[in-house]
């Protein structure tokens, strides 16, 4: 089995299958679940396809400082389950989370349960089968589920990630295993994630931020106006105890019933975010009450002090804040929606990659 540290071995040898996922967990190079043992094979298959060199590096992982090369993350990405098709996902999120802006070593380390969420949008989402129907967010699906679960082994493995030491997130969510969803071409009603971040339309596109896990919020947008739908949603965001109330990014993932609704009622994609800055807040004596407001930024602080207790405080501080997209299922009357709260000002701020598969790709 190909080494997944820097520390061991090139080839580790283990008497049968059972014995080598057995040594994965006895030499912690898994988070928990099971692992496909990276033999050569299959980790030769992926830099083939890919027509890179085993050794080039992609980046620095932190905290650990661990080396990720092409072949690094191609050991880690036969253990999750990839198909070699979905490497290429996985390297731009890698790359994505190693911005600076990204704060990768905060999200890392930080007692907040923010995990990277990887959202993939365009041709490639429908090509290697990612699911955007029932359960998107969760299971079934193995494009979405293999994928997240290579990034997470990336950040273990060859981050360091592991939990206590150094990472001290207090409880962290499900996410931690995989995170990663795709948006679904036919229900979205705008366009796509991609194209508003800048990219082409032909273009397959990975946006990571770090969240929290998904807050489910039941719309009503079978028999509600638009305009509740988005207080609905507005509510959920601007919870007390949420880290948005710092500032940074969060993501906004709308069912395809809540996305019609207010498609239909006459919503661009803009006008969407636009009401949820307006809605989404609480009054400034009941921010200043709670004594969490005191991790704000200074300034933001003292204009705080300086406002009337009945004045409105607004957890999104500007539409750049806001990640959304349509995916999922249409559901019942609920016409769902899922709110992922952000780290607030401290990181894991939204970072796009074009994906760049080779010439036999997809």
């Amino acid at each position: 089995m190909s080494q997944t540290a820097a520390a061991l071995p090139h080839i580790v040898e283990a008497e049968d299958l059972e014995a080598a996922v057995e040594l994965c967990y006895t030499e912690g190079w898994t988070d928990g679940l099971p692992v496909i043992p990276a033999t050569e094979r299959p980790v030769r298959r992926i830099i083939d396809y890919l027509g890179m060199k085993p050794e080039q590096v992609i980046g620095v992982i932190p905290p650990r400082r661990g080396i990720a090369t092409v072949e690094k993350i191609a050991i880690n990405c036969v253990m999750a389950g990839c198909l070699p098709e979905y490497v290429p996902i996985v390297l731009a999120a890698v790359q994505a989370m190693l911005e600076p802006e990204f704060n990768l070593e905060g999200v890392q380390t930080t007692t907040n349960p923010c995990a990277p969420l990887v959202m993939v949008s365009g041709p490639a989402v429908r090509k290697l089968g990612f699911n955007t129907k029932d359960c998107a967010l969760g299971h079934g699906s193995r494009a979405n589920a293999a994928i997240g679960r290579a990034v997470r082994l990336i950040l273990w493995n060859i981050g360091g990630g592991f939990p206590g030491s150094p990472c001290r997130t207090t409880h962290g969510h499900p996410g931690y295993y995989s995170y990663c969803i795709a948006e679904d071409p036919e229900t979205n009603p705008w366009e796509p994630l991609h194209v508003t971040r800048g990219f082409k339309p032909e273009d397959t596109v990975v946006t990571v931020t770090a969240v929290d896990g998904p807050h489910s919020v039941a719309t009503g947008a079978l028999v509600n106006t638009p305009g509740q739908v988005l207080t609905n949603i507005a509510d959920s965001i601007a919870r007390l105890g949420s880290n948005n109330q710092y500032g940074g990014q969060l993501v906004v993932v709308l069912g395809p019933m809540a996305a019609k609704n207010l498609a239909d009622g006459g919503y661009d994609k803009a006008g969407v975010v636009d009401e949820l800055v307006k809605r989404s807040t609480r009054t400034v004596a009941e921010i200043l009450r709670n004594k969490n407001s005191d991790h704000m930024p200074a300034e933001e602080m003292a204009e705080l002090r300086s406002k009337k207790g009945d004045e409105l405080f607004h957890y999104i501080r500007s539409a750049e804040n806001v990640v959304l997209l349509t995916t999922g299922s249409w559901g019942a009357v609920g016409g769902y929606a899922a709110v992922c709260p952000g780290w607030g000002h401290f990181g894991g701020f939204t970072q796009t990659k074009c994906v760049q598969f080779p010439r036999n790709g997809a």
